[in-house]
């Protein structure tokens, strides 16, 4: 069935076992986060949290939700996440498969209506002790460009100073931080809307670096086969998503700025802040019980890792259209956030892997990677310790690296053609007729679980 909002996906990790429901009273400051850092830690990603008696608000919260690949999966519909670069090349092959938005009336996301906002009384997380407020980690920011009227949906971050003002930091080159600069620089308050809780697809198409002129809500649209419901906001011409738990509309004043205060980071250390855009917000709607989302960000294995997970595989396709020779990639959770990547090719010709390492480096969405590795196509499939046995095998320092004026280091780790210094070998394989023969043989051995699958 289509996830088209946060309850449906709560119904849905509930039904497949993965939802834990916390009754005891908890503390939206530190004591949330600690738990649910503890959950993205285990072998197995933990469990989704539901949050139900949240101290200080009457509204629940839930965590974790994304945080292991079979809930990813289970968000975007699919039996396992590599069938998303499939989703991905239809599409590049045929863009108007994505739906356009639908527009309706009288949406779920505003039956209830705050004109008199309070922050305070929703439960936005404070995560670690070094953070000076608390911040809504998973929000859905909608602004558009004043001069064409074009949207953009990202997800930036979002400190909350008191009950009617936060900071929006958006990152220059994103959407946000353009329109951002073209409202700034006319001297015209810049219309904001935040959505919390949306669908998967939704919230996936925000986090994602998705190419030049995908809509996100369209993209969701495709991932979710069907047009997205959207509705306009009260005191602007912002389009959000109908069935969105909550909405937080304001305007940021030219020249409005003021500092966030550190952040934990996923590199295990604090971001100082920076002085971010002020948003002073006008209404919040929401539902008539609406139920918060909310990650928490730090070293990994977290949730985040996961959606960064499904961006791998839907933005491989983007890498190949650059560079052909590309078959597969795979990126550690450990530096997932830093472009860390090793990248198999087809290799036909000497230089191949310092080509591919050039073109990575001049364009798309690992340009900027701290560490690519570059080496041969595996005869399975790609996985991280294949890959990095390969590399160890292949790689010869100095010769095969390559580092960036910026600090940023590739690695042609390919197996060296004669013409490239290289070493004629022969690879290890076994005798095909044997392995046929104990494949054909496999459960006569006894090589079988009391269930009777083999193993």
């Amino acid at each position: 069935m289509t996830i088209r909002d946060l309850r449906g996906f709560l119904v849905e990790l509930e039904a497949a076992g993965e939802l834990q429901r916390v009754n005891a009273e908890v503390d939206p400051e530190l004591e949330i986060a600690c738990i649910t850092d503890r959950q993205s830690k285990l072998p197995d990603g933990g469990k989704a949290l539901l949050f139900c008696n949240v101290k200080g608000s009457p509204h629940p919260l839930a965590t974790n939700l994304f945080g292991s690949p079979l809930r990813m999966a289970l968000a975007l519909q699919v039996e396992n996440l590599s069938q998303l670069t499939g989703k991905m090349e239809h599409l590049l092959e045929s863009p108007d498969l994505a739906p356009a938005p639908r527009l309706v009336r009288h949406p779920s996301c505003q039956e209830v209506i705050c004109r008199a906002p309070d922050l305070g009384r929703y439960p936005f997380l404070k995560s670690w002790p070094g953070e000076q407020g608390r911040f809504i980690t998973l929000p859905l920011v909608f602004t558009c460009d004043p001069d064409t009227g074009t949207g953009n949906c990202g997800m930036y971050r979002v400190r909350i100073f008191d009950d009617r003002s936060m900071g929006i930091r958006w990152k220059p080159g994103s959407g946000g931080h353009a329109h951002w600069g073209k409202y700034r620089d006319a001297g015209k308050p810049m219309p904001v809307a935040i959505a919390v809780g949306a669908a998967p697809a939704l919230t996936l198409a925000a986090a994602l670096p998705l190419p030049q002129g995908q809509d996100e809500v369209s993209f969701a649209g495709y991932m979710e086969g069907a047009p997205v419901e959207m509705a306009r906001c009260l005191d602007s011409e912002l389009m959000v998503p109908a069935l969105a738990e909550m909405v937080i509309e304001g305007v940021i004043e030219p020249g409005a700025t003021r500092a966030e205060g550190p952040f934990a980071n996923h590199t295990g250390a604090y971001d100082p802040g920076e002085e971010v855009p002020l948003l002073r917000v006008t209404c919040i709607t929401h539902r008539k019980d609406p139920i918060c989302q909310a990650t928490v960000v730090g070293p990994p294995p977290m949730e985040d890792c996961y959606l960064a997970k499904a961006g791998e595989r839907l933005l491989l396709p983007l890498l190949r259209r650059d560079c052909p020779e590309i078959v597969d990639l795979v990126m550690p959770l450990e530096g997932i956030f830093h472009g860390c990547a090793i990248v198999a090719i087809e290799k036909k010709a000497p230089g191949d892997g310092r080509r591919v390492l050039e073109r990575l480096r001049s364009t798309g969405w690992l340009k900027r990677g701290k560490l690519l590795v570059v080496v041969d196509r595996p005869e399975g499939e790609l996985t991280l310790s294949g890959g990095f046995w390969q590399a160890l095998n292949s790689v010869q320092f100095p010769r095969d690296l390559v580092v960036t004026p910026d600090g940023c280091l590739g690695v042609d780790a390919t197996d060296k053609l004669p013409e490239e210094g290289g070493l004629t070998s022969d690879k290890v394989r076994q005798d095909a007729s044997v392995n046929a023969r104990v494949a054909r043989r496999w459960r006569e051995y006894g090589f079988f679980d009391s269930g009777g699958r083999e193993r």
